[in-house]
């Protein structure tokens, strides 16, 4: 059995040789390995104790803050924008730690406060982070405008992505200096974008990827209006130098969808659909350990943040204006999910018209939006792709549903 050298001996010697510089065949051979299990255990005690690097690197961006209350709803709360998107970015900042402990999260305001858009993006960028995920909520002047939609940068491709970047861009007029701050950059001015649809497309498909994901989750997780993912100029975006989504949780002014996002239960909701599509992306981009499941207990800890039960939609609801959609394709038999034909284009409802089975994607307020979302559709695999009308009748009745699972 090999003799124990006692650590306080060995710690001794070795700074015998260290302090006095002495050479080592001059020590006595229990000496010497008195010295080598020293730096043995030196060694060994720095490697179990350096830091480990982080596999990726987030940064939330809850928008809006201090003076800037953003968007304010329908006015039936105090709360207005600011304090909705802060609350569900706080929440996806704990639903990911809770899972991921290899990933660094980093905010842009974690109070009422409000960093410049300029600011904003120094945090992303200074940081080297990895993925960008700014968290709004949308308004309109007709309240039946209702869904929720994520921006990644990229030349507007209509009139509704240009109001909503205009909306969100406006932030900078809350900036004393903004003139200066922001020389060359007018918010309202549609040719300003166009420059800045080069920056991101480097980074185009990581973020339409990302966006798929979380609309994806928003429509078929938490029964959300599906209203795309769109491409336009928002500054946020347009400037940070990674993957960039801009998030739409919702129309406050929709008295209906205010009252989803201003209760706890729709907010966990909706972080709990940016924390699945997060891993989606993460498993695809960054793989990394999750943390480790929880030993059983008489009630373990779930795999991920509880999430709570959406409220089905009532199909006896009548639609309150008409809804577009784009129909792919048709078939006299019923096609599931996992039909390669229906790959890579998102959420698909299926109805059955003059005994065929007919699938469409999307769901859109004009036709005009739908048309434009139809161009994209038609280049994704689907060249017969048009449009199609639900007007005045109940879900049920048009035998609209979620296409199934085989």
């Amino acid at each position: 059995m090999a003799r124990k050298i006692p650590f306080r001996q060995t710690m001794r010697a070795l700074d015998h040789v260290l302090d006095l510089n002495l050479p080592m065949k001059r020590l006595s051979k229990l000496t010497k390995r008195k010295v080598l299990c020293g730096m043995a255990a030196i060694i060994l005690l720095s490697v179990s104790f350096a830091p480990v690097p982080p596999s990726m690197v987030v940064v939330i961006d809850a928008g809006h803050g201090g003076a800037d209350p953003g968007n304010l709803g329908t006015k039936r709360y105090r709360t207005t924008e600011k304090e909705v998107t802060l609350d569900v970015a706080l929440l996806l900042r704990k639903y990911i730690q809770e899972r991921f402990p290899d990933v660094k999260i980093v905010m842009t305001r974690d109070g009422d406060e409000f960093p410049s858009l300029k600011k904003r993006v120094a945090i992303a960028n200074e940081t080297q982070a990895d993925l960008f995920i700014s968290i709004h909520c949308d308004a309109f002047d007709n309240p039946k405008a209702r869904g929720s939609s994520t921006f990644v940068m990229g030349m507007h491709k209509s009139e509704e992505s240009l109001r909503v970047a205009m909306k969100e861009n406006a932030s900078i007029y809350q900036e004393d200096d903004y003139e200066t701050r922001y020389a060359g950059f007018n918010p309202d001015d549609p040719d300003t974008y166009i420059a800045l649809a080069l920056r991101q497309s480097v980074y185009l498909n990581q973020s339409l990827e990302l966006g798929s994901l979380i609309q994806n989750q928003f429509s078929n997780r938490v029964g959300r209006r599906d209203r795309g993912v769109k491409q336009a100029g928002y500054y946020v975006i347009s400037f940070t130098n990674m993957p960039s989504v801009l998030v739409e949780l919702g129309f406050l002014t929709n008295p209906e969808e205010e009252d989803f996002l201003n209760s706890q239960n729709g907010k966990e909701l909706m972080a709990s659909a940016l924390l699945r599509a997060f891993r989606a992306y993460k498993e695809k981009h960054h793989p990394g350990p999750a943390a480790p499941e929880p030993a059983p207990a008489p009630q373990p800890a779930p795999e991920e943040p509880a999430e709570p039960v959406a409220a089905a939609p009532n199909p006896n609801a009548p639609m309150a204006s008409p809804t577009y959609r784009i129909q792919i394709l048709a078939s006299q038999d019923p096609l599931s999910t996992d039909d390669s034909r229906l790959a890579g284009v998102g959420p698909v409802v299926e109805y059955i018209r003059n005994g065929l089975y007919k699938y469409a994607v999307g769901s859109y307020d004009s036709s005009v939006e739908a048309s434009l979302q139809k161009s994209q559709i038609q280049n994704q695999g689907f060249p017969d792709a048009f449009v199609v009308k639900f007007e005045g009748k109940t879900w049920e009745e048009q035998g609209v549903k979620p296409l199934a699972k085989n």
